[in-house]
């Protein structure tokens, strides 16, 4: 079965944790994947030792099919956040030329319509708020105001076919811009499925594990295959540093 069809077929478990039974990975995903996928096959060749303590053998199903359900949900939110940098590296590129657009559009129409008082008080209402998204709002806004009041503008020898080039720039910049920063303040779907397959996937591995450390307890060496390595490295690596600084502080 693939990692995808995985993810399809337990997608309603996944869904049954809660917010609040939520976990986080304390490393990058794909690392505790391939610790899983060590593990598996270690419990594969230790499982008549894991099932004479009482294993549930459905341990070993649900760990291929939950690790295959979180590589894809990994996969799914890693593609997204790729989505999301191309439209950020695009955002950094146009920007400044999408600004320099918005003020010399402002800057025609300010002195197009510098002897008609209503359309000065629009354009000034337009010009309010310096945010981003401010900024895109106002080249639409002002593509809108300059087709509604042409001749101003054509008497100054403005080009109004730029007016038709804010809107479409408009429409643009807001799409790079809600690709950006569309789920800033909110959780995002994907990532929540992410991190819901670890949960579930965590479960399981915490499981096995504890049967595995139970079995091996007087076999350290055949033990360790029943922890993270990630985990023991890193803290192996933490001890020394504060050795060495226990060393140079002496």
């Amino acid at each position: 079965m693939s990692d995808q069809q995985d993810l399809i077929d337990h997608l309603d478990v996944i869904k049954t944790v809660t917010k609040e039974q939520m976990k986080y990975c304390d490393m990058p995903v794909k690392i505790y994947v391939n610790e899983i996928e060590n593990l598996h096959t270690r419990v594969s060749v230790d499982l008549p030792k894991l099932l004479a303590v009482g294993m549930n053998p459905d341990l070993l199903t649900k760990l291929l099919a939950y690790t295959g359900a979180l590589r894809t949900a990994e996969s799914n939110w890693a593609e997204l956040n790729t989505v999301r940098d191309d439209a950020k590296d695009a955002w950094k590129a146009e920007w400044p030329a999408f600004i320099e657009f918005r003020n010399d559009l402002i800057d025609h129409m300010d002195f197009a319509y510098r002897n008609s008082e209503p359309l000065l008080k629009k354009l000034a209402a337009i010009k309010e708020g310096d945010s981003q998204a401010d900024a895109v709002q106002d080249m639409a806004s002002l593509s809108v105001l300059g087709k509604a009041n042409l001749a101003p503008l054509e008497a100054i020898n403005f080009d109004t076919l730029l007016l038709d080039k804010a809107a479409t720039d408009a429409d643009r910049m807001g799409g790079l811009l809600g690709a950006v920063n569309g789920h800033m303040y909110v959780d995002d779907e994907t990532k929540v499925i992410r991190d819901k397959s670890y949960t579930l996937l965590k479960r399981v591995v915490d499981e096995i594990r504890k049967y595995g450390r139970f079995v091996f307890r007087k076999d350290p060496e055949r033990a360790k295959s029943y922890s993270s390595k990630h985990n023991r490295d890193k803290y192996n690596a933490y001890k020394r540093k504060q050795e060495l600084e226990a060393q140079e502080e002496a």
